[in-house]
This record gives C-alpha cells, structure tokens and sequence, in this order.
C-alpha cells in the first residue's frame, strides 16, 4: 500500500491512526526517543474537520470566481465598452444599446473596433455592413473626399456606399 503524505501535520496523524494496514504484522515499535502517543481529543477532531471544511471551501469559492470570470455575459461586455464611450448616456440607455451590439454576434476586438468607428448608436449601420460585405478595416478608405465611416455616420444608406465603393474600384471588403 502507498503511503500517503498530508501537508496538515494533524491530518497526517489522523490518517496514520486510522489507515488500513496491508500485512497484519505488528507495527514497527516507537523509538524511545519519541514522545509516548496521546490520545485524541474531541477538540482535535474538530479542528481537523474545521481545517479541511476551510481548504474546501476555498477551494470552491476560487473555482467560483474563476468560473464567472470565463463566463461574463457577451452583453456586460458591450455594455462596459459603451459605457467607457458613452458615460453621458444613462443606464438603461446604455443597457438598450449593449443588447443591439450583442444581437449581432461579434468578438470583443471586433465590438470595440466597430464602436470606434461607427460610435455607440452605430449597431444598425454595422449590421447593414456584415451584411453588405463591407469590413470594419475599410472604414477608413476616402471615398469622392469622405472616408466610408464620415458617410455612413451622416445617414448614407450602406448599399449606397457600397455602389459608390464600386465605382470608384474600391473594395470594401477585407
């Protein structure tokens, strides 16, 4: 049988007191060195349970935390970079335009990348870019003197911008 090692000196006791023998020779005698072994008390089992309860309880608050940290909603996110951006904005405003952000599925660079280029009230304009064709990396391309972003910002319908992308021999696509 293997010997099992706890880093807890009283746990380690308790194991050797209770564990399992493999042979049923005698145990090898104390040396005399040794303290005589004393008896366990009701106090001590008590803090050995108080003291494995703490080391679970740690444990599953800390496989907690790191649990919400991977699974934060895609909409607190959006609603976090609106508010860096629009912190005039109220709440329930901002919350409005986190869930039209969210609707359209985007990664958290892609969200931010947008945001930047189309503005907090941009979610409509960038769904009529996904689905156009046109990327957020060509926002910045001058068509006739206005980039893409200034045109669609000022109420250019996005297939407009697309006609004129084409034909200037422009692609908006990445």
């Amino acid at each position: 049988m293997t010997d099992v090692r706890f880093t807890a000196p009283e746990l380690q006791a308790l194991y050797a007191l209770l564990a399992p023998t493999d042979t049923v020779a005698p145990r090898a005698p104390l040396l005399k060195t040794s303290p005589p072994p004393r008896a366990w008390t009701w106090a001590d089992l008590a803090a050995v349970r108080r003291h494995t309860a703490r080391a679970a309880a740690s444990r599953r608050r800390s496989e907690g935390e790191r649990r919400r940290e991977n699974q934060r909603a895609p909409e607190d996110y959006a609603f976090e970079v609106l508010s860096r951006r629009a912190g005039h904005l109220r709440r329930s405003e901002r919350r409005d335009l986190a869930r039209a952000w969210t609707r359209l599925g985007l990664w958290p660079a892609e969200l931010e990348t947008w945001v930047g280029a189309l503005g907090v009230n941009g979610a409509a304009i960038a769904q009529g870019c996904l689905t156009a064709g046109i990327a957020v990396s060509s926002m910045d391309i001058a068509l006739d003197g206005m980039r893409v972003k200034q045109r669609l910002r000022g109420g250019e319908p996005v297939f407009s911008v697309l006609a004129r992308a084409t034909a200037c021999g422009r692609s908006l696509s990445d």
